[in-house]
């Protein structure tokens, strides 16, 4: 089996190469670059020769360029596809010599870009979470796809497509316990994530991307009081809704408010919510100075490494 990492998951590939796996990177172009001076994508599959009849996954995260990410990975499935041994003869002439494909190509999302555009909200709209996985399946030949704390998970078009949903909860709890939170009450800030993670919390309204309204602060006052309390959601993007979380919990007479999240979406959010709590626990599906929990261990237990 090889991983083929994107340039957006290659702090969790360089860790799965310290692990022993056999790990493929993109690389640069002749001037070093990611990008021609046009701003297109340049991508190139190393040791692509490797690859051909293998077990290959692809390891991607959604962020931080979500657009850019999409036209890597795309494009990274296009070589795989239809793989090439390349050589110069001379002038604009090349050689090109077919390799055989991979017997199977996998994607592994760290985070799923257009992950909460999961459904047609408002007329003129379209579901761009199913419309990138019916490329990857339906045009790509995709044969699996994982995604780590899908936030479509449950959505009623997941099951039609070999889509895997992995959870980071476990490494994310076995960081708390070995940083000494134990014995705590576990809220989350809105019904999303009491779905998800099947724990009680608040209730959220939405005004704007910025600025949010919780409620249902009644049920969750006795069980705090005095209390450790984790505050647990998948993603941080404004860290607005987290931060009124820990305003409300600490009226409530909570002992000490912790943060724990899967993904790190915009640092400045992520900043908010390290400032606002005493502790934050945030995973490494995007590569953020604030994320302390590892999941590369969770990739490799789904993966069946």
């Amino acid at each position: 089996m090889y991983i083929v990492s994107t340039k957006s998951a290659e702090h969790v590939g360089k860790i799965l190469l310290n692990k022993g796996l056999n790990v493929a990177f993109t690389d640069v172009n002749k001037e070093g670059n990611r990008e021609f001076p046009d701003g297109e994508l340049y991508v190139k599959v190393r040791d692509v020769d490797k690859l051909s009849g293998e077990r290959v996954v692809v390891l991607h995260s959604g962020q931080p360029d979500a657009n850019g990410g999409l036209v890597e990975l795309y494009s990274v499935l296009e070589v795989l596809n239809k793989p090439l041994l390349s050589s110069h003869v001379e002038g604009k002439k090349y050689k090109y010599t077919s390799l055989k494909k991979p017997a199977s190509v996998e994607v592994f999302f760290l985070y799923f870009p257009y992950g909460m555009q999961d459904k047609v909200f408002e007329s003129g709209e379209c579901n761009m979470a199913e419309s990138v996985v019916r490329m990857l399946t339906k045009y790509y030949g995709v044969s699996k796809i994982y995604v780590m704390d899908a936030h479509f998970e449950g959505a009623e078009w997941v099951g039609k497509y070999p889509l895997v949903c992995v959870k980071a909860r476990d490494a994310i709890a076995g960081a708390m316990h070995k940083g000494g939170v134990l014995d705590a009450v576990m809220v989350a800030p809105d019904l999303g994530a009491q779905a998800r993670l099947d724990i009680s919390g608040f209730s959220k309204k939405r005004n704007n991307s910025f600025d949010v309204e919780l409620s249902g602060h009644e049920s969750l006052e006795g069980s705090v009081k005095g209390k450790t309390v984790v505050v647990w959601d998948d993603l941080i993007e404004t860290g607005g809704t987290m931060c009124r979380a820990s305003e409300s919990l600490r009226k409530m007479g909570a002992k000490k408010v912790v943060a724990a999240a899967t993904h790190g979406v915009l640092d400045s959010g992520v900043r908010k919510i390290n400032d606002a709590y005493s502790k934050l626990y945030l995973t490494n599906t995007i590569d953020t100075k604030y994320a302390n929990v590892d999941v590369s261990g969770v990739v490799l237990a789904a993966i069946g490494k």
